[in-house]
Parts: C-alpha cells; sequence; structure tokens
C-alpha cells in the first residue's frame, strides 16, 4: 500500500510540473489554434462542448439561476429560496434529463464577493509538491488556517531566474458555502466543480466561470463525459485496425519478400547451372579452335616435301628431312650445295635458309656434304601452291 502511495505521490509532482511547464502551455495554445481552424459546424458536429449546467449563487438567500453552461450560456430557470425542495428535486431532473449528449457536468458559481483571492509568491523549488506546500503555509499567506476554508489555485508565472513561483490563490470559508451545498443536496445537487463567478448575470451580461475548483479533493467527482469515450473507443479501434492492417500489410510484405528470395534463390541456382554449362562450351570451344589454329598454323609436310622437291635441281638430293615447327632441318649432298641457300629462299614458303657446320666432301663420291637449316612460313603456303601450278 505504501508503493503504491509512493507511486500516486510521484504522478502527481510529474502532472504538477507538466501543468506549470512550458510544454503544457504550448499543447494548449497548439490544441486552440487548431480547434479555430475547424469549421463551427464541425465542431459542432465532431468536436460538441461539454454538457454543462451551472448554478449561480445570488446573494444570502441563496437563489439559485440554472444556466445552461458553455461558450453561449442559456438561461433555463431560477430556484428560490423558499422553494419545496422536492419539487425542486423534479425540476432539477428535467434540466439533467435535457441534454441529448447525456449527464451533464454541474458547477456552482459562487458570488464573486464571497471567494477570496490572495496573489501567492513561493520558492520554485516547491513546484513539484506545489499543493501540499500552499496547505500548510495556509495560515502565513491568507488569514485562515487550512481547516477553516476550501481553496484552489493555478499558476501565473515561473520566474526562472530569480526562482519564485506567482500563484493566483482561491479560497472560500466553509461555514460561508456550508449552507449552499446543504441546500444542494436536499435538492439531490452533487456538483462536480465549485467555482466564483467571474462574471454575474445582469439584464445585458451572461455569467462566466473564474476556472478554479474550490472543493477539497476528497469532494470532487470525476465528471465522465460518454461521448469522450466513444470517441476515446473509436480512436483506441482505430489505432487497433490500423496496427493490424499495417501488421498485415508487414506480413505479406514479409511472405512476399520471403517468397521473391526463394524464387530468386531457385534462379540464381540455373543461372549458375547455365553459366558454368556455358564456361564448359567456351573451354572445349577454345580447346578445338587451339587445335584447329595450332594445324592450321602448322604447315603439312606433304605440302614442305613437295615445295623442296620443286625448288631443289637433280643434282642436289636429300639424305634426310627434319621438320620441328617452323624449322626445316636438311642433310644431304650434292655439288655447289652453297646454290642451297639462294634456292631454298626463292620459295615463298622458306625464309632464312643458312648453311650449318662446314661443308665436307664424300671420299667416296667426292660430292659435298651439308646440313641446311630454313625457317617455313605457313602464309607463303598459297603463293607456294600457285607456283607449283603454273609450272
Amino acid at each position: 500500500m505504501t508503493e503504491f502511495s509512493d507511486i500516486r505521490q510521484g504522478l502527481k509532482q510529474v502532472a504538477a510540473r507538466y501543468r506549470t511547464s512550458p510544454l503544457a502551455e504550448f499543447i494548449g495554445w497548439w490544441g486552440r489554434e487548431l480547434y479555430g481552424m475547424v469549421p463551427l459546424r464541425w465542431r459542432q458536429r465532431l468536436i460538441a462542448p461539454r454538457p454543462q449546467l451551472w448554478l449561480v449563487v445570488e446573494g444570502d438567500d441563496n437563489h439559485l439561476q440554472i444556466w445552461r453552461g458553455g461558450p453561449e450560456p442559456e438561461y433555463l430557470d431560477t430556484f428560490g429560496a423558499g422553494e419545496d425542495a422536492g419539487l425542486l428535486r423534479t425540476r432539477w431532473q428535467n434540466h439533467e434529463a435535457g441534454f441529448r449528449e447525456g449527464k451533464p457536468e454541474v458547477s456552482v458559481l459562487l458570488p464573486p464577493d464571497l471567494v477570496l483571492e490572495a496573489p501567492v509568491d513561493l520558492p520554485l523549488a516547491v513546484e513539484s509538491n506545489l499543493g501540499p506546500a500552499v496547505s500548510y503555509q495556509l495560515d502565513q499567506l491568507t488569514p485562515f488556517r487550512a481547516d477553516q476554508v476550501w481553496h484552489d489555485f493555478r499558476v501565473l508565472e515561473r520566474e526562472t531566474d530569480s526562482g519564485r513561483l506567482k500563484l493566483d490563490l482561491r479560497l472560500v470559508p466553509r461555514n460561508r458555502v456550508s449552507p449552499v451545498l446543504e441546500r444542494l443536496a436536499a435538492i439531490g445537487i452533487r456538483p462536480h466543480v465549485l467555482d466564483s463567478a467571474a462574471e454575474m448575470p445582469l439584464a445585458d451580461r451572461s455569467p462566466d466561470k473564474a476556472g478554479f475548483n474550490l472543493l477539497p479533493p476528497e469532494q470532487r467527482r470525476v465528471y465522465a463525459d460518454r461521448r469522450v469515450r466513444l470517441n476515446w473507443a473509436l480512436a483506441l479501434a482505430v489505432v487497433l485496425v490500423l496496427a493490424l492492417v499495417m501488421g498485415q500489410s508487414l506480413y505479406l510484405r514479409g511472405q512476399g519478400i520471403e517468397k521473391l528470395q526463394a524464387e530468386i534463390a531457385v534462379l540464381r541456382a540455373e543461372a549458375e547451372q547455365v553459366m558454368t554449362l556455358q564456361r564448359e562450351l567456351e573451354d572445349a570451344l577454345d580447346a578445338a579452335n587451339f587445335l584447329a589454329e595450332h594445324r592450321r598454323e602448322q604447315p603439312v609436310v606433304m605440302h614442305v616435301l613437295d615445295e623442296i622437291t620443286r625448288v631443289l635441281p637433280n643434282d642436289l638430293w636429300l639424305q634426310q628431312v627434319q621438320i620441328r615447327g617452323e624449322e626445316l632441318t636438311m642433310s644431304g649432298m650434292g655439288n655447289g650445295s652453297q646454290r642451297l641457300i639462294e634456292l631454298v629462299n626463292g620459295s615463298t614458303l622458306f625464309s632464312d635458309t643458312e648453311i650449318r657446320g662446314q661443308v665436307n666432301i664424300d671420299p667416296n663420291t667426292g660430292q659435298e656434304r651439308f646440313n641446311a637449316r630454313a625457317t617455313i612460313t605457313p602464309w607463303g603456303l598459297q603463293d607456294a601452291v600457285a607456283a607449283r601450278s603454273r609450272e
């Protein structure tokens, strides 16, 4: 129980700080500006004012004027001091039932001369516990003790530089207001607010509230506007529907993303397979082309032998012919082997012909023995074949 009381006290301190903070003032101003921007017809339909009944106390004889409260108060009835309480109860019930919006908020407006006003200057440090601080110092701030009056206050100014807090304190002696409340109880009226009239009703002027509630906290009734409850319920339902729609949207989006990711994974696997097959095909084509190109670049042995036979005379004959890539090596015998260089270089199929080593004389035949080397030029094969055909 103690922990719960501590929590309530902490919440009260937070609420007090908020009410006296610049944020509350800004939000109130902002709300009033937004409210003023809404057309009157829309305000009447969507933001209808709270139903209110004001009981304006007149003089010491406790005459009660009944007004329909709001921005434009409307006079309804007067309860005389000598009228029967039972009859007044029936009339009061009729006035309460005259609101389509539900039970009204009941405010009792005391005459201004019955409510005392006192400016109060307190240290800013007591702001978090302002209510108990004002009650505790009430006998120092006013001629009354806390058990002699009912009071209420509101913050006028917060001077952060000087560390002071200025309040507007209103109080009413209990012995002056007790007869009024006893008469209201006899009629069956339980007020929500006990305030002072800022303007008393005259012939050309309607009453107005000062904006306080002098009832002690334990006697204040919490007014519950059923339209506000309905609006909160509708707002909660809208929030729940929006949350449901957003949740469903997020869920469907997640499902769609998962489905797309699965499809992308399948397509990625297929694409990787296609890429693998394409690489294998390219490798096979490269290998086949390499072999074909290599074979194309390599001279055909038959054409090489045919060209050698064509360019060499009958008195130069070969004993050995060896082809290694583009290199042609020849060994043979004949007279005037030096002619070999000119004869072989005269073919378009060969170039860079040279005699390798020394030229020796064969003792048996008396002919020169030679070793020669030449470079095969594959691009000259067509010219060599053409020359052969012309012959």
